[in-house]
């Protein structure tokens, strides 16, 4: 063994590198391939050039005769890395365009981008450098004792990847591809002249979200329908689909989804160039059930095969494996259904009601601090009204709830009535919490606020623990100082009659435009605002003793500035 390696060089070194990074490139492979599939990859291929690849180097690193195996394994696997990238094109484009649908790039894909890269450039040193000290080759029989087990070690590993790739969806699979179209009474369209819109294409570009949402299509007439049904693969699991692609005459097009129950429609327009070239492009999309449209920006190409399209489509939200890439329609463009909601009526679909979108803070200036989650898609936002606000920017969901800062502690209540309780950082005092949407608890997000954010917003800034001093946030005011009323950072109140020596304190709040303060025992008393200078007043009776009441006010000045609303004093 000693003798074998002092006889190799820096080629033999190169050739085991690509023999181990092969090895594991291929492992990362078949995990992408487990949870997330191309259509248009074929992994068959992929492992078969691998184990190939592999074959190669074990031979290079026993004996590298006349540089074959070595210069075979760099042909192998180049064409090994550039099939990978060749069948992950439209993943990576999609990435790369910019993804809007908050997907990211799979780690897995990366490793093994990368990992067959470096087998790549390791098997190209090999054919560089040299194998042995002696580069002098000669076969002998005793080396067949070592190739021909390889061989069928090899052999035996391509038949077994063969076998699982066939389990893997592809566009041949029936229990992935998806085209089923309805029959054609009046026969295949002509699609050696394509059809063009009435409508040029500059004048749908301009359009908004807002007015494709404002158009009408039932009244429309459709030029071009595509449907596709059947299942694909997402976040391993097979996920039943129906879709109805139609192109309307003005030339507006929306593409209908039904899928994981819920249904997205996406809009745009479509064109036809010198009758020759057609297409359609996405513009936005809505999803059933949640409030908001989301822009986006694709395009796809139309020309030739009506009946061999793939769609990046969204379903649900775009996590979790729901959002899905080359998902397969196919037709020859005739129209079979009068609207979308017949075709997708008649495969399951059952409208949802769609909730109005949650009322939020009345004003942007009520704004009193925010979190942050490190990316601009996910906001959490803390208004003066005791409401928080929290965006998922990408599918446009907004959803409401109340905050609270008592004792020291800060809380979220969404509107099921779960409590989110915030940590505090022992050392630097910032705040943090885990998030979770009340609509899909798979919408999540970890949250951040430093010390100086929030202790600036709720008063408490230098004084970041329990036991000191809480400021006074405003004060209302009577006609005698004998009277205090001082409402504090923390939600607190408390009422101070001089003379006998009398204190009492409760819980204020700002809800709904509301001001309103609780007693110890529970009542309620809400102050009233004038409808000119805006002040509140109320008449404040102590629990203690019915006998010890006080009419107080409180300027809109004051009240405006600490709870952040100076300016708009009216919901």
């Amino acid at each position: 063994m000693k003798e074998f390696f002092s006889k190799k060089g820096k080629g033999y070194l190169f050739s085991l590198a690509a023999l181990l990074f092969t090895v594991i490139g291929l492992i990362f492979f078949r995990i992408l391939t487990t949870v997330s599939v191309e259509l248009s990859e074929r992994p068959v291929l992929i492992i078969g050039l691998a184990f190939g690849a592999i074959f190669l180097d074990l031979i290079a690193t026993y004996k590298d005769y006349a540089k074959v195996p070595s210069i075979a394994a760099y042909a192998v696997t180049t064409a090994l890395f550039f099939s990978l990238i060749e069948g992950r094109v439209s993943y990576l484009a999609f990435y790369f365009s910019g993804d809007v649908m908050n997907t990211g790039l799979s780690p897995y894909l990366v490793a093994a981008l990368i990992l067959f890269l470096l087998a790549m450039i390791c098997t190209l040193f090999a054919v560089i450098c040299k194998q042995e000290e002696e580069e002098q080759y000669s076969f002998r029989t005793a080396d067949l004792k070592v190739v021909l087990p390889m061989a069928l070690l090899v052999a035996v590993l391509c038949s077994v990847a063969v076998v699982n790739s066939l389990e893997t969806p592809t566009a041949d699979n029936p229990n992935s591809s998806a085209s089923d179209p309805v029959g054609n009474p009046d026969g295949p369209q002509d699609t050696t002249n394509y059809k063009s819109p009435t409508l040029a294409e500059d004048v749908w570009q301009d359009y908004t979200p807002e007015d494709y949402l404002a158009e009408d299509v039932s009244t429309k007439k459709i030029m071009y329908q595509v449907l596709g049904e059947g299942t694909v693969s997402s976040g391993g699991e097979d996920l039943p689909y129906c879709a109805i692609l139609n192109l309307y005459e003005d030339g507006e097009s929306v593409l209908s989804v039904y899928g994981r129950g819920r249904r997205a429609n996406y809009y745009g327009y479509w064109t036809n160039e010198g009758d020759e070239y057609l297409w359609f492009c996405v513009t936005c999309y809505t999803m059933e059930g949640v409030p908001g449209v989301c822009t986006i920006d694709y395009s796809y190409d139309l020309t030739g095969h009506f009946d061999e399209i793939t769609l990046n489509i969204a379903l649900g939200f775009a996590d979790g494996g729901q959002f899905i890439r080359n998902m397969p329609l196919g037709s020859d463009g005739s129209v079979n259904y009068a609207s979308a909601d017949d075709f997708l009526r008649e495969k399951g679909w059952v409208p949802m009601d769609t909730p109005e979108p949650s009322v939020g803070p009345a004003a942007e200036d009520t704004l009193l601090f925010s979190f942050d989650s490190g990316s601009e898609n996910y906001l959490l936002d803390c208004y003066a009204d005791g409401t928080y606000k929290f965006t998922y920017v990408t599918v446009g969901l907004v959803e409401t709830g109340e905050w609270s800062w008592k004792d020291w502690i800060f809380t979220l209540t969404d509107s099921n009535g779960k409590v989110t309780t915030a940590e505090k950082d022992d050392e630097t005092h910032a705040l943090s919490l885990y998030f979770v949407a009340v609509i899909d608890e798979r919408v999540d997000r970890e949250f951040t606020c430093d010390a100086t954010t929030w202790g600036t917003a709720l008063g408490t800034t230098g004084n970041y623990e329990p036991g000191a001093e809480t400021p006074v946030l405003f004060s209302f005011v009577s006609d005698s100082e004998n009277y205090l009323l001082d409402c504090y950072a923390d939600g607190t109140y408390q009422f101070t009659f001089v003379t006998a020596g009398l204190v009492e304190n409760g819980e204020w709040s700002w809800k709904d435009w509301a001001f309103t303060l609780t007693n110890l025992n529970g009542k309620v008393t809400t102050a009233e605002k004038g409808d000119e200078t805006h002040a509140l007043s109320l008449h404040f009776v102590a629990a203690i003793d019915e006998r010890v009441s006080r009419d107080f006010t409180c300027d809109a000045t004051t009240w405006g500035t600490a709870l952040g609303t100076t300016g708009n004093y009216e919901p």
